[in-house]
This record gives C-alpha cells, sequence and structure tokens, in this order.
C-alpha cells in the first residue's frame, strides 16, 4: 500500500483530509479563567483528569452526570427508562448548554457520553470559541480493557469518539501511568506505599499550566537566576535534542536525558494513524523529558508522494495545525509556504512559539550576507513569528564567518527576534558550536545504534557542544562548594559532578567544613568562584552577608544557594535588569563584587508533598493541616512549600520552643493577608498535648530535624505522639534526614501503617535531596539539569556514605 493511500485512509478515520478537517478557533489565547471543558470516550480518563485539574488550579470540577442530576432531579439513567430517546435527547442537550453557559469561568468541566450527540458538539463547538476545549484521548487497547469491550464495541466507540475532535480546540494524550499499580518499593528496598497517579498529575497540570498560561504567571516569581523565569530563547548556549518521530520507538528516551532545554520532534513520515502516534509519543517525551517540544515537519516528508503542490501545503499545515491542538511549546513554519496560510497559523497558535524556517539544503551561490535573507527575516516579523531560524548546507568554511556577520546585523536591530543560524555539513561545526538558540544536538545513543546514525549526520552532542565552548575560552572552569557545620556526608558532590559530566562542563564541586560566615565569605571571593550550596547552621545568618535575594529565600527567611555577582563596570544597581546580565555571564570568571541569595529546599519539600499526595488528601485551604518539626532553615523551607500548596493551617514542634516561635512570627506577619484570622502557623508547646479539637489531623508532616549530631547539638530522634497520627485518610509523610535513612519516626510510621491500615505515604530524605539539588544546579550553572542522572547518583553512592557517617 502506497504512502499516499495509507494516508487517505487513516485521513478518512481521523479527519486528516482536505474535505473534512476539524474547523479550528480563530485564537488559542483564553481568559486565564475561563471554564476548562474535557471530552473524549468512556475509560478516556476525563473525570480523573478533571479532579486532577480542578485541584491543581483550585477551581470547582462540573461532571455532567451530577448536574444533569442536579438540573432534573433524576439520574440520567432514570430518566432515559421514565421519559424514553426522544425526551432524554432533547433535555440532555438542553442541561449541556445550561451547564456551559452558567459556569463559564472558573471551572473543569467533565462532559460524559452526552457529548456525542450533534447539538451538544455543536454547543461545545461555539463554547470553544472562547474557552479551552480539550479532547482526551488514550490507547485504544487500554480503553478496550478497562471497559471490557469486544472488538466490534471497541471499534463503534473509537470511531464515536473521533467526532470530539470536530468539537474541542486542543488535545491531550492520557498515557497510562505504572504508579496506579499500587504498591511500590523504593530503590532502597524499603517498602513505600506509592501515591497514585503520580505520573498522571505531574504531566497534566503541566499541560494546563500551559494553556491557561498559569506557568507563565508563575514563573513571575522566580529570580532572574532561574531557567523558569526565561524562556531558552533569552537564555544563552540552548540545545534542542533532535528526535524523528519513526526512530522513538527504538530508544529508550529516559536515556537520552543530557541536559537539553528542548525536544525537536521531526515529523518524518506518515505513520498508520498519524495523528494518535503524534500525540502518543509528545506525552511519551513530556513524562520522560520534561522540556518543551519544538514541533517541526522534515521537508522529505512529502518524498515519493503524488500529491500537487497545493495538496502538500494544505497537508502540511493540517499536520501544524493538529501540533498545536497539542499544546507544543514551539512549532516550525516554513517560510516557503504562504503568507495566507501561515497568518492563520499564527493567528491560532495561542501560548504555542511560531519559528519561521527557511532552509538552503543544496549548495547555492547565496551567502549569508546576501540580502534574501534580510528580506525572509523581515517577513517572519511582519507574519507574527516568534523567532527565525536559518540554516544553511555548506561546504565552505568561509560561510562560518560571514553568519557571524549576519547575526550582528540582525542583532543592531531595535526589538529584533531571537534568531536562530547555522551551517549545516562538513564545515559547519563551528557555526553550531557558537548559535546560541536552540542549537541541535544528538546523543551517545543515537551515535552507537546503527539504524539512527544517519540521525546525527554533522551534529554535535550537547556535551561536545558545551566541551567546545570551554575549550574555545567561551565559558571557564568555575568552582562549588557545599559549605556547613557538618557537611562530611554529603551526596551534593556527587550528584553535582556527575552534572557536569553529562553535560560536558568543565568545573568542579566539593564538600568543605566551615565554622564562621567569615570562612565563606573567604571561599566565595576566589574569581572563579560559581556558587555555593549552604548549609546548618548558616542558612538564616547569611542572608545578612547578601546584596540581593530571590522572592523565595526572603518569604522563607533563609537561603541554601548562595551566587556570586561579578563587579559592575558601569555601577548599575542591583535591580531586575542588572541581575539579569549578571545571571547571563554565569559560566565566566571575574572578581566577586557581591552575592545573591535564593532558596531551592522548599522546592524539594513541595515537589514531593505534591507528587505524593493522595487524591482524598488533596489540599483544602479551609481544611487541610501541615505539621513541621523542627525550627531551623529546613523548617522554614517546608511550611513555605505547605503555603505553596495552599494550605492555611499549619502547626510546628520544636524542642526549643521560643525558636519555634520565632519562625511562626516570621511567617503569619508575611502571610497574614492569606488567612482570616491572621495566623497561619501554630506553635505545639509539648508533644504531651492534645491535638487541637478545632483543627483537623494533619495530613501533611515534614521532619526537618537532622539525624546527626550538627553543631554540637544532639541528633533528634524523633517520633511523634500516636495522638497526632489520627487522621482517617493518612497523609504524606516527609523525612528530611538521610543519614539514617531508615529514621525512628519513619520505622514508627511503618508500623502505625500496619496497625491502622492508614493510607501512610512515606517520603525519605534520597528522594527531596535531589530534588533541591536540581533547582540549585539550575541556578547555579544556567544549565537544564539531567534529573534523572543525579536522582541515580543518589540512590547508587548512598550506601557508601553512609557507612562513612557511621565511622
Amino acid at each position: 500500500m502506497s504512502v499516499v493511500t495509507q494516508l487517505q485512509q487513516q485521513a478518512s478515520r481521523a479527519s486528516l483530509n482536505l474535505d473534512s478537517k476539524p474547523p479550528s478557533p480563530g485564537t488559542r489565547q483564553f481568559s486565564p479563567n475561563a471554564s476548562i471543558v474535557l471530552v473524549g470516550s468512556r475509560g478516556s480518563g476525563k473525570r480523573t483528569l478533571g479532579f486532577i485539574g480542578a485541584t491543581h488550579l483550585g477551581r470547582r470540577l462540573i461532571t455532567e452526570d451530577h448536574y444533569f442530576q442536579e438540573a432534573t432531579g433524576i439520574s440520567r439513567g432514570d430518566f432515559l427508562r421514565q421519559y424514553g430517546n426522544q425526551e432524554f435527547y432533547r433535555r440532555n442537550v438542553e442541561v449541556l448548554k445550561q451547564m456551559l453557559d452558567r459556569n463559564r469561568t472558573g471551572c473543569v468541566i467533565e462532559c460524559g457520553m452526552g457529548s456525542l450527540a450533534k447539538e451538544a458538539q455543536k454547543a461545545i463547538y461555539e463554547y470553544s470559541k472562547t474557552n479551552p476545549v480539550i479532547y482526551i484521548t488514550r490507547e485504544s487497547e487500554r480503553i478496550r480493557q478497562l471497559l471490557n469491550l469486544d472488538e466490534k464495541d471497541a471499534s463503534r466507540l473509537e470511531s464515536g469518539d473521533l467526532s470530539h475532535r470536530n468539537c474541542s480546540n486542543l488535545e491531550y494524550y492520557n498515557l497510562y501511568d505504572p504508579s496506579c499499580d499500587g504498591l511500590n518499593y523504593s530503590d532502597n528496598g524499603l517498602p513505600s506505599v506509592a501515591s497514585r497517579l503520580k505520573h498522571a498529575k505531574e504531566d497534566f497540570s503541566a499541560f494546563l499550566d500551559f494553556v491557561t498560561g498559569q506557568g507563565a504567571a508563575r514563573s513571575g516569581y522566580e529570580s532572574p537566576f532561574s531557567i523558569a523565569a526565561l524562556p531558552p530563547e533569552e537564555r544563552s548556549f540552548t540545545y534542542a535534542l533532535s528526535i524523528r518521530l519513526s526512530s522513538i520507538p527504538e530508544i529508550d528516551l529516559e536515556e537520552l536525558e543530557a541536559g537539553a532545554d528542548a525536544v525537536q520532534l521531526k515529523i518524518d513520515t506518515f505513520l498508520p494513524d498519524l495523528q494518535k502516534t503524534i500525540a502518543r509519543q509528545v506525552a511519551t517525551i513530556r513524562r520522560k523529558l520534561a522540556v518543551p517540544i519544538i514541533y517541526y515537519i522534515e521537508e522529505n516528508v512529502f518524498e515519493g508522494t503524488d500529491y500537487s503542490m497545493s495538496e502538500k501545503e494544505d497537508i502540511y499545515f493540517m499536520i501544524l495545525d493538529y501540533g498545536l491542538r497539542l499544546g507544543v511549546e514551539y512549532i516550525v513554519v516554513d517560510l516557503k509556504y504562504s503568507s495566507n496560510h501561515t497568518s492563520r497559523l499564527v493567528e491560532c497558535s495561542g501560548r504555542t512559539k511560531v519559528i519561521g524556517h527557511h532552509l538552503a539544503k543544496e549548495e547555492n551561490p547565496w551567502g549569508w550576507d546576501d540580502e534574501a535573507r534580510m528580506i525572509q527575516y523581515r517577513r517572519a516579523k511582519l507574519l507574527g513569528c516568534n523567532l527565525v531560524r536559518f540554516v544553511k548546507l555548506t561546504s565552505k568554511e568561509q560561510d562560518n564567518e560571514t553568519v557571524r556577520g549576519f547575526l550582528k546585523k540582525i542583532e543592531s536591530i531595535p526589538d529584533h527576534l531571537p534568531v536562530i543560524a547555522y551551517n549545516i555539513g562538513e564545515f559547519g561545526l563551528p557555526s553550531l558550536i557558537e548559535n546560541r538558540i536552540f542549537t541541535p544536538v544528538t546523543h551517545p545513543i543515537m551515535q552507537s545504534t546503527s539504524s539512527l546514525s544517519r540521525i546525527r549526520q554533522f551534529l554535535p552532542t550537547g556535551a561536545e557542544a558545551m566541551k567546545a565552548l570551554y575549550r574555545n575560552r567561551v565559558l571557564d572552569p568555575l568552582h562549588f562548594y557545599h559549605l556547613g557545620a557538618s557537611v562530611f556526608y554529603s551526596l551534593s558532590p556527587t550528584m553535582h559532578s556527575a552534572a557536569y559530566q553529562v553535560c560536558g562542563m568543565s568545573n568542579d564541586f566539593q564538600s568543605l567544613k566551615v565554622s564562621s560566615l567569615e570562612d565563606i565569605h573567604r571561599l566565595c571571593q576566589d574569581p572563579n568562584f560559581g556558587g555555593a550550596a549552604i548549609t546548618q547552621p548558616f542558612k538564616v545568618q547569611v542572608l545578612s552577608q547578601i546584596a540581593a535575594q530571590s522572592y523565595h529565600a526572603k518569604a522563607i527567611g533563609a537561603a541554601n544557594t548562595l551566587l556570586p555577582l561579578r563587579m559592575l563596570t558601569d555601577n548599575s544597581p542591583l535591580d531586575s535588569r542588572s541581575l539579569l546580565d549578571q545571571a547571563n555571564r554565569r559560566g565566566k570568571a571575574g572578581p566577586v563584587h557581591a552575592y545573591y541569595g535564593d532558596n531551592t529546599d522548599f522546592i524539594g519539600i513541595l515537589t514531593c508533598l505534591r507528587r505524593n499526595m493522595s487524591p482524598r488528601n488533596v489540599v483544602q485551604p479551609s481544611k487541610t493541616t501541615g505539621l513541621v518539626i523542627g525550627a531551623g532553615g529546613m523548617a522554614r523551607a517546608a511550611i513555605y512549600a505547605m503555603i505553596q500548596l495552599g494550605c492555611r493551617k499549619i502547626f510546628m514542634f520544636n524542642r526549643t520552643v521560643e525558636n519555634a516561635e520565632q519562625v511562626a512570627r516570621h511567617f503569619n506577619s508575611w502571610a497574614a493577608g492569606l488567612s482570616s484570622d491572621g495566623q497561619i502557623v501554630r506553635v505545639l508547646n509539648s508533644k504531651h498535648v492534645e491535638w487541637p479539637s478545632n483543627f483537623n489531623f494533619p495530613t501533611m508532616i515534614v521532619s526537618c530535624v537532622p539525624g546527626t549530631s550538627v553543631g554540637g547539638d544532639a541528633p533528634a530522634n524523633f517520633e511523634m505522639p500516636l495522638q497526632w497520627l489520627k487522621s482517617p485518610t493518612g497523609g504524606v509523610v516527609v523525612e528530611l534526614s538521610y543519614l539514617p535513612l531508615d529514621t525512628p519516626l519513619l520505622q514508627q510510621i511503618r508500623r502505625v501503617r500496619e496497625e491502622t491500615k492508614q493510607a501512610w505515604v512515606i517520603v525519605d530524605g534520597l528522594e527531596v535531596l535531589p530534588e533541591q539539588a536540581i533547582a540549585q544546579f539550575e541556578l547555579m550553572t544556567g544549565r537544564k539539569a539531567p534529573k534523572r542522572r543525579m536522582r541515580l547518583e543518589v540512590r547508587q553512592n548512598y550506601h557508601k556514605y553512609e557507612q562513612q557517617g557511621r565511622n
């Protein structure tokens, strides 16, 4: 069967043809509070995702079944039996329209199978002109198994389900989540009751952050040093890992993590069931690599077909539009196509950024100084593109010099667009190394796999590109430290050093014991100082030494990350603009003028609480109670993490009550407006007091007391008063100590869990540690962290450090 015939057959099934393509909205820019509608087949997971989305966004969840019963007084099944098909159809459409019309903001709405009615789909389509309507899809075999359908019924269900594509403007592939399988065991062999849907929660929450713009709004709180605060095109030397759609089944995507800032997904073939294949692979990339996706249709995708030029262009833009439906972060449009098609794509792009692209893949006489390049640039800007990419195949070394001149010419234009420009071919490597935005890179696994070797072509790996920057003195090797009173058993050097190796960085990281702030200052005055992780007992004290601090560090009242501020040549004040300039100088040595303070401890705690919180214990400001053990820098981070999750009732216990009261006063002053009575944090004076009767038992517990001696203090072998552990739904217990790993508290929680059968989820220190270190690595270097490798290093090296701690 020819490629053309395959495409035409699947087009008729999946609305990818010239006659029946789904109508597209004029825009995908929605009001931030616009209600979100979920449509799709039974068994696709709409109800679960609706709950996840409503919880994440802090919105009301409305289900069509429940709304119908509220509106009519009886269930849908009873209504159908009592009044018959015709009246049920009429009333169902009427209620659905009412449900949509009366809940246009602040809700997540899950539509049941009533959305299959033609009149209902018309109403939903109209709704999609102002609101996000997300079509939820899933692996067909998974739905068949969940619903216990035979082949005929499954086929009928899938055929009808495709009509949802015509009334929606976004699409989400609900990838299978193995955490649904129940009891898990942690890598250290200790049993842990896993929170179900860990990955689904993270995936769908991130998707909604993009659709609603909530992620961008949240990044406004980040410091200029956080890579979350700046998109990749505004940072220096960012890399895009190139992966072809046809090659993904041959690759273990988790093995491809190598510090890339994005993945360029190349649509290089018309596979059967193309749309669902693309959706599944987009979902897989997001879960395995967690980086933005650049969606790109290769020029040779139409080779071997007999489509006319106009048909090729129509299909090209239909496949691009499908990328917009999936909410990819970037989409590449070839500037050779008509302005009308490109303008429409830009108009419908929503929060997806459009990269105008021009490729000269044949040797030709034009050079980078040709005025035709500037004409293409101006055209891309006029069409509304957000970035422009120029790529030239060359066999002339001098083209690397002229591309530098072309970029300088662009950069001299006021308010110029970010431009990606490089040569490819045997002599193009220098221009690839010097390119600053989304340089395409490959991976060693692709080099070693014969069937994928063609992907490499002349591309460097991300590590090779980074090593070249050090070799060319564009970047300088820097020294990083872990500083504190007790760091002999630190796993930080292992994590950071492994990350440097993976990313091709020439830095070093070591743990040093310090006894004063003066010791810290002396070490950090080295011109090659890159940053320091600060630990007990200096996290609060160090704030007196810094010239500027992040929003998070100020709110917490403690810093665990110290960054150098180099000498400013124009004596500029330390405002947001000058701090951004400083952030863009990371990787360069020079005199240290001052320090910048940030805090990533709360990120590790927040990530683990959110990941392991069960649906039954979702945070509700009016009900959820948290408990923090300790009153040091980590306790402050834990309180802040709970506040960020929406908890407004937090208790503290500490052996020295005065220290706990001081921390409570700090947060009650900072967050006074977040609580009706102005009090968020309360102190428990003794382990022997009964839990306050007017508060729910805690479902989030974070222990921040060290398991080893710090600064001469005895280790705190803490166990929880049993009267505080009476949450009928269990909760999450986070233990920050990891030496020893199996602390008295965790042993106690396991006993309680076994005796009461309450669903307590245990998170040990080795799960929290890499999460904060990952954020710290990115602050210090400005590079995307190889998360999986850093987590792996912790688990693989823990026992060696445990033995050192015992000795």
